[in-house]
């Protein structure tokens, strides 16, 4: 029998009920741009000069006493630090990280298709297994499954993510419209996921093959049309676009920042965000999956001159 564990309506409240039940979390800024890494941590210092105090180091391995340092690895189930942090932050949203918790997540997104997209995946291989559900802010849904243990590709439909090494907010947090994300089922009440990730999501070199490979992008980065995301639907918000480059892959990062770069130059060119907003959050997040201030300046100034996706899509 599964065990709910009963989740407060408040912020700061929720936090500490989530790290009492072993839910590794971490703050999440409304736009969602992770916290930047401390001075130590920093590899290169604003005037581009190496920094003679850094040490090389994995992020999940860092110990230079910041607690927020290094974005979602800062992910924690220490009692006394939510309380802090929440204490300091009492709006601020609660994220995990997923592959940290032991989760592997199909993320719904209403905005570009995801439910027709599931529809079809269902037909094609089957109903999938129930397991713990969240509806998002956005009217989406998580479905959290257990880990399969290794890397699962990003965006494999339309209007669905698969969700493995970037994060969630967790309910009561606030998404921009207003609405508070929430679990199905009983108000209130969180369970931990105990299904396995389903066998017919798994990539075919991991599985029986039953479903066909996906095909091949045909630019290091997706096509997206002008202020729009892959598959077409709503435009990017700054939001989307630090998560998009905080699940990016170790061999991708720099394009994914690129990518993410050219939708925030394009949206601001139609006046629908403040460029500096964007490039703020983007640079934060680019510093938390492990760039150079260097790269992820180049990448970012990069795509103001990049050709239009009218023209490459011609």
């Amino acid at each position: 029998m599964k065990v709910g564990i009963t989740i407060p309506a408040e912020l700061p409240a929720a936090a500490e009920a989530y790290a009492a039940a072993g839910v590794k979390i971490f703050r999440v800024r409304p736009d969602k741009a992770p916290y930047k890494n401390c001075r130590r941590c920093t590899k290169v210092l604003p005037d581009q000069q190496p920094n003679p105090k850094y040490v090389p180091h994995r992020p999940e391995d860092c110990k230079c006493g910041v607690s927020t340092c290094h974005g979602f690895w800062a992910a924690t189930t220490d009692l006394p630090t939510v309380r802090r942090w929440w204490n300091e932050e009492p709006h601020a949203n609660i994220g995990a990280p997923c592959k940290l918790n032991g989760w592997a997540v199909l993320d719904i997104d209403p905005r570009n298709g995801g439910y027709a997209s599931l529809c079809a995946l269902e037909q094609r291989v089957g109903v999938l297994p129930g397991t713990t559900m969240q509806v998002t802010g956005g009217d989406g849904l998580h479905l959290l499954y257990r880990s399969p243990g290794f890397d699962l590709p990003g965006e494999p439909f339309p209007g669905i993510d698969f969700k493995h090494n970037g994060y969630i907010l967790l309910a009561p947090s606030v998404h921009v419209s207003g609405t508070r994300y929430q679990w199905a089922g009983a108000p209130g009440i969180f369970v931990k996921p105990s299904t396995a990730w389903p066998e017919t999501l798994l990539p075919r070199k991991e599985k029986q093959p039953t479903l066909p490979r996906p095909r091949p992008a045909r630019h290091p980065f997706p096509a997206a049309p002008a202020g729009g995301r892959p598959g077409g639907g709503k435009m990017w918000t700054v939001a989307d676009l630090v998560q998009h480059v905080m699940d990016s892959h170790q061999g991708n990062r720099n394009s994914s920042l690129y990518f993410a770069a050219c939708r925030a130059h394009e949206l601001a060119e139609q006046g629908l965000l403040q460029l500096a907003d964007a490039e703020q959050a983007l640079l934060s997040a680019a510093d938390a999956i492990g760039l150079t201030t260097s790269e992820a300046r180049h990448s970012f100034d990069s795509a103001a001159t990049r050709p239009s996706d009218r023209r490459r899509a011609a």
